[in-house]
């Protein structure tokens, strides 16, 4: 899980196991909890003068605090508890929100690191468990059922189970015991030791690039200790931030969102050395944190000037990346190096390193390693499309091969796929399946076509993009390619505009759920990732391991 860090929200009708959970999450995993129901109480004890308020008292005050600052309370209560501390613990617990006002607060608060556990029972067993609270079973019969009518006649109460619509994960407690609601959410957050030893995942791209995998990459980044990017600055890679998105050009796309990760930048990755610059002084990216192996190749000023007079041929970037790559095997015929990245000391000296140092000590240490590939099996130099490919192959195996990694070290290959495939424009290269308008998509998602021509421009050079139906062959091949463990399906917001605001599959359209199950069927594997717009709360996760 590297240094991710956890706020868990919990929500739940009384009696539905909130506490129970609360408890096996501070043994096993060392949560920090607060209760709302304990700051209610320290609230009204302060209004009161230090007289302790009874629970009709605390109902009717925890309902003026909601009012009164649109349940910001809970928020605040949170805050002050641990955000003097936030740095020093991963994981916390919120037991429970009542409103989704309350849940609102908390995510503006801290975005992407809050997460919404929505537990859930039926009246029967409700009833039953609340009898059975030790503080209850010793009260005579017609008092039980008196607080019993009185708890669920209150109205916050009655409209509790509403907040399930809003949840990342709902639990019927019905259908599990208190070990197994436990085990599902400790799965939830990949808490549970793994059960295999390898320790690299990959993640690479299905179709001709743009397929989102800077998103899924930030995603499920927080999880690893070390980032490695390999491939070049042609290729752009965006993640959702407010105010501003980041681009990454070089710099693995999880290095904001993961603070702690090392990062490393392989022997195959060919830098442009102004923009590598750049990155990390825009990210403040220190000397212990980076290592660029310095056997990286660094792209030359004739290189981009050379590549600028054919880029229209095929449809490049012109970024130079291919020249410095042919230049790269041609001047080992005359047994010259000077293009290699040990020899920019004064710009990179801090970096400098050996990937493979690195990774022996990761290996060592049993850190989790993801590998960041870019660009996508479409346009490999090998695989692709020829000659409307790229310089280097963009498959698994050539990832692994320029970041100097053994196939055996591999635990997942997470293959990032598009509903619609786009192309540069231009000169770019066939689909392989039938090309449409953004005005197609637009009428059958309900989108806005001028959003979408605006969204689709490259995140390099700021080109047109254009888009195709989803090509099948394309895809197997792909796959035969990658032998994928997991897909990621990203822009399903392109089937339906509803799917912006799904945050569960069961959420997502029908067509779009039987898309997903054909992809299955022709890839043999899950898909346990599913992006659905541009947003911090943008990927379903269906992932059933660490």
């Amino acid at each position: 899980m590297g240094d991710r860090k956890i706020i868990l929200v919990l929500s739940g009708e009384i009696c539905t196991g909130k506490t129970t959970l609360t408890k096996k999450l501070e043994e096993s995993f060392g949560f920090l909890s607060c209760k709302t129901r304990e700051g209610l109480n320290r609230l009204a004890i302060k209004k009161l003068k230090g007289k302790e308020p009874d629970r009709e008292f605390l109902q009717k005050f925890g309902e003026e605090l909601d009012i009164a600052g649109e349940g910001k309370w809970v928020l605040e209560n949170f805050n002050f508890h641990f955000s003097k501390t936030l740095n020093e613990n991963k994981y916390y617990l919120i037991d429970s929100v009542r409103i989704l006002n309350q849940i609102k607060h908390i995510r503006e608060a801290y975005s992407y690191f809050v997460f919404h556990i929505h537990l859930e029972a039926s009246a029967e067993s409700l009833e039953k468990r609340f009898f059975e609270r030790g503080e209850i079973k010793v009260l005579d019969s017609k008092t039980q059922k008196e607080k019993y009518k009185k708890y669920k006649e209150d109205a916050t109460e009655k409209q509790v189970n509403s907040l399930k619509d809003e949840a990342d994960l709902v639990i019927n407690t019905d259908r599990c015991n208190e070990q197994d609601v436990f085990i599902r959410v400790a799965s939830f957050f990949n808490l549970l030791p793994p059960t295999e030893n390898e320790l690299v995942d990959v993640i690479v791209g299905g179709q001709f690039g743009s397929e989102g995998k800077g998103q899924i990459a930030a995603h499920i980044s927080p999880e690893y200790d070390c980032l490695l990017r390999v491939g070049g600055p042609n290729a752009g890679h965006t993640v959702f931030e407010k105010p501003t998105n980041h681009v990454f050009h070089l710099l693995p796309s999880g290095t904001y969102r993961s603070p702690n990760a090392k990062l490393i930048i392989g022997p195959g990755a060919v830098l442009n050395l102004q923009k590598i610059i750049d990155e990390i002084r825009q990210f403040g990216i220190e000397g212990d944190r980076l290592v660029i192996d310095e056997n990286a190749v660094i792209i030359t000023q004739n290189d981009i000037d050379e590549e600028q007079k054919i880029k229209d041929t095929i449809g490049s970037t012109g970024q130079g990346v291919g020249l410095a790559t042919a230049n790269n095997i041609i001047s080992r015929l005359k047994g010259e190096d000077k293009h290699k990245a040990k020899h920019f000391l004064k710009e990179l000296r801090p970096f400098l390193g050996s990937t493979a140092e690195e990774l022996e000590k990761l290996y060592k240490n049993g850190k989790k390693i993801l590998l960041e590939g870019t660009q996508g099996s479409g346009l490999s130099l090998h695989h692709g499309l020829y000659p409307h490919v790229t310089s280097r192959d963009t498959s698994v195996s050539g990832c692994l091969s320029e970041a100097g990694i053994s196939p055996k070290r591999v635990r997942k290959i997470i293959m990032v796929t598009r509903t619609y495939p786009i192309r540069v424009g231009g000169n770019s290269g066939p689909f392989g399946s039938n090309e449409l308008t953004m005005q197609i998509i637009a009428e059958r998602s309900g989108k806005d076509p001028n959003d979408l021509v605006a969204k689709e421009k490259t995140t390099t050079t700021k080109k047109n993009r254009r888009i195709a139906e989803f090509s099948w062959s394309l895809f197997r091949r792909a796959c035969e390619l990658n032998s994928p463990t997991d897909i990621a399906l990203t822009f399903t917001d392109y089937i339906s505009i509803k799917n912006e605001n799904a945050r569960r599959y069961e959420k997502l359209t029908a067509p779009t759920r039987e898309l997903i199950e054909e992809i299955e069927r022709c890839s043999g594997v899950k898909v346990s990732l599913i992006g659905t717009t541009f947003d911090y709360r943008a990927v379903i996760d269906r992932r059933n391991w660490k």
